[in-house]
């Protein structure tokens, strides 16, 4: 979780008290910053000036533990002057803004978290409040998406080889049907072209044999006029 923490101080180099970012790492190594500003410098909280007591406060709330499922959300946490002087008079107000704060970054979202978190403190805690908002993917919601992608992906390209293999065999049986047709088509063709050429040499033969018939009358008659002729003479 990216946590932002709006102080309205800046420090020198080597503190960045306006962004706070947490790893999710709960071990605190060390003594913090708030443990060597009240050990080394000041006997109480209350002694301290404002700014140096903002990042008393911003330093104990980067040592809350944090939720893992928290780790990509974006936090602003917005603390007015007066919640800190309040805080800083306090004690108890004080704890029970961290306590607010320390719930609150303990929550378990799940595999659903926010994208963006506001808290707003303020002098009374009745007029403070915090919203989230968005909600990230689910990665397990993303994983699941993505299966059922791969999914409609593989049916799709099975329905579509399916339907390619019964078009190229529906395609593969109207030629077989056509060259059917063509090759009926023809031997009726054929049939008939035999049947006429058939019926030709007939009737070519019968005329041939009328005109053969009709030669050899008409040499009979003149051969009988002939032989009359002579018997005449």
């Amino acid at each position: 979780m990216e946590s932002k923490i709006n102080t309205g101080y800046s420090t020198g180099a080597g503190y960045d008290s306006t962004q706070i970012t947490a790893s999710g790492n709960n071990e605190k190594v060390g003594a913090s910053f708030a443990d060597k500003m009240a050990e080394k410098y000041y006997p109480s909280v209350k002694d301290m000036t404002l700014s140096e007591y903002k990042l008393y406060i911003n330093d104990k709330i980067n040592s809350l533990p944090l939720h893992p499922s928290q780790k990509k959300v974006f936090t602003f946490i917005d603390i007015t002057d007066a919640a800190y002087r309040r805080m800083q008079q306090d004690p108890a107000y004080e704890q029970k803004v961290l306590n607010y704060l320390a719930d609150s970054r303990a929550v378990n979202y799940g595999c659903c978290p926010p994208q963006f978190a506001l808290i707003h403190i303020e002098d009374t805690w009745d007029k403070s409040y915090g919203y989230t908002y968005g909600v990230q993917k689910c990665e397990r919601a993303r994983r699941a998406e993505e299966r059922r992608r791969l999914e409609a992906e593989r049916a799709k390209k099975a329905r579509r080889k399916k339907l390619l293999k019964e078009y190229l065999k529906k395609k593969a049986e109207a030629k077989r049907l056509q060259d059917k047709l063509l090759e009926e088509r023809l031997t009726a063709q054929r049939l008939e072209h035999r049947n006429l050429m058939k019926a030709w040499d007939e009737k070519r033969r019968k005329q041939q044999a009328f005109r053969a018939y009709e030669a050899s009358a008409i040499m009979i008659y003149r051969h009988v006029k002939n032989i009359a002729e002579n018997l005449q003479s």
